[in-house]
């Protein structure tokens, strides 16, 4: 038999937590169609693997290139961290639904971006997506906040009836169009004004299907264990299966509950409740500086939240509240900018705002709100706010998947801007380096598993995530020995090194290192039983 791609001699760690074999693998267009000894075999192209790991291309299963997937199709920074396929749409944001008011505030971002965003539905985007000619695989949950600002706008109180009725019918529209469940941003808006009965009846629609629903509770801090129970209380009254976004405990006050967090967890999985997390491995997140805020001073949307600003005795309401409630004085120096998404700001990149304050001769609070007010609020941040030994412990929990938090980037083009956090760029090869080689924490195949298997049997990504015989030829082989993040957070744009070999649907997207411009990646919907 004739393969169109042959890996030969290479170390196989299929994705399923199983010994690795040294076997070949046999690619006929996007398909596996062999594994094991293949020495004669013929094939348009062989890949020499001796001394290489062979694995299922690695899934990111928490995402954000909702928009940079459009406007970065050859994500160079993912194909070197070995990834083959982002789930987008979380934390509550989606690209779909969209009204046509979203998309009336949304008219600036040709001007600002090079992309015009004027789609208002899944198919339409997966369209864009298809035009764009994208290098990866991408699914999509729905956010909740998408389908909330469309149907009842930014405000802070519950649906009515009928808006509650048009939310769920929202939800049904999108998983009918191939969506893989729901998810929410509880401490965004406009999902910091959903009561726990509105997710609860959003989520009855997620899971009659068997959908998957992913959250960013809503408090990963003071209140992280009422926010947990909350979550899993959505759960419990709804039977739908449960995804905790990026586990953490942020705020060093705060540190010493993570060992009451994972007994809980491991109670609640007890318990019956199908759940499962993700995490990213490091110990700094990355959000909107505006994020910061207190919910009443982002109602309304980003224009009125400027409008507040620009009050002075709204603005000193909203500066009060934030060094109150975030204990912004005694943290600012661990709050960084990262893309100031302003050329007057760009001198603010990479500097903490207890620098910038200092600078200026004012309180990192008032910094803060000169910083929003001149980025129109579109300023991002990363917060040094956890540790190293909680890190640990979540990576080390069986049912915990990696997952970048982050965008599509590469470090040419129209993404190269800024100093995001390093995550884009080596989340994946940290795992596999850091972690698992230099540190011990995962082996290298339990690491594999987290980063393939494992997120897609919580989607329910049929095909994907292992490697045997009739999977898709999502692949990625890398050196064991030499896999490596080299993004830091001072220099971020810096692409990770010893992934060699990258097949999206059978095409060689990296090969021996370099990108090849193959732009094979697809749109995966999720087609329902």
């Amino acid at each position: 038999m004739a393969f169109s791609v042959l890996i030969r001699g290479g170390v196989v760690v299929d994705g399923t937590g199983g010994e690795p074999v040294c076997a070949d693998v046999g690619v006929s267009g996007d398909r596996i169609v062999a594994i094991g000894a293949l020495a004669g075999a013929e094939a348009a192209r062989v890949v020499e693997a001796a001394g290489l790991a062979v694995a299922p291309g690695f899934i990111d299963i928490h995402a954000h290139g909702d928009v940079t997937c459009l406007l970065c199709p050859e994500a160079s920074a993912r194909l070197h961290d070995g990834v083959t396929t982002e789930v987008i749409g979380n934390c509550g944001e989606s690209p779909f639904p969209q009204s046509a008011e979203m998309l009336a505030e949304r008219a600036d971002s040709a001007e600002r971006h090079g992309i015009a965003v004027d789609w208002a539905t899944l198919d339409a985007f997966a369209s864009r997506h298809a035009e764009a000619g994208c290098a990866l695989n991408r699914a999509s949950l729905v956010g909740h906040g998408n389908i909330r600002r469309a149907v009842m706008g930014e405000v802070d109180r519950s649906p009515s009836p009928a808006e509650l009725e048009a939310m769920r019918r929202q939800v049904e529209v999108a998983l009918d169009a191939g969506a893989f469940g729901l998810s929410t941003g509880l401490i965004y808006a406009p999902g910091m004004y959903a009561r726990p009965e509105e997710i609860h009846a959003l989520c009855e629609v997620v899971a009659r299907r068997g959908g998957l629903y992913a959250s960013h509770i809503r408090g990963e801090g003071d209140s992280v264990e009422a926010a947990i129970e909350e979550f899993a209380s959505v759960g419990r009254s709804t039977g739908v299966r449960l995804q905790l976004s990026h586990v953490k405990v942020s705020g060093q006050a705060n540190w010493w509950k993570a060992d009451r967090i994972i007994e809980r967890l491991h109670a609640l999985r007890a318990e019956g409740l199908d759940l499962a997390a993700d995490r990213y491995p490091y110990t700094a997140a990355w959000t909107s500086l505006s994020a910061l805020l207190p919910g009443w001073a982002r109602e309304g949307g980003r224009d009125r939240m400027l409008e507040r600003l620009g009050e002075p005795s709204t603005r000193a309401r909203m500066r009060a509240e934030v060094e109150r409630s975030r204990g912004l004085e005694s943290d600012s120096a661990g709050i960084v900018v990262a893309d100031a998404a302003c050329d007057a700001l760009r001198a603010a990149e990479g500097q903490s705002l207890q620098a910038i304050a200092s600078q200026r001769g004012c309180e990192p609070s008032e910094a803060m709100l000169d910083i929003l007010a001149a980025s129109r609020g579109r300023t991002s941040v990363v917060i040094f706010s956890m540790c190293e030994e909680n890190l640990v412990k979540w990576l080390k929990l069986p049912f915990v998947a990696i997952g970048s938090d982050s965008a599509s980037r590469s470090a040419e083009g129209p993404t190269a801007r800024g100093k995001p956090h390093p995550r884009s760029f080596g989340t994946f090869a940290r795992v596999l380096g850091r972690y698992a080689r230099e540190k011990g924490v995962l082996t290298l195949t339990e690491a594999v598993r987290r980063m393939t298997s494992l997120p897609a049997s919580r989607l329910g990504l049929a095909d994907r995530g292992v490697l045997r015989r009739g999977a898709f030829a999502d692949i990625t082989v890398f050196d064991p020995d030499e896999i490596a993040d080299r993004a830091t957070y001072g220099e971020p744009q810096q692409y990770s090194v010893g992934v060699r070999y990258v097949l999206v649907n059978g095409a060689l997207a990296v090969d021996d290192g370099r990108l090849t411009g193959s732009h094979s990646g697809r749109f995966l919907r999720k087609v329902w039983a």
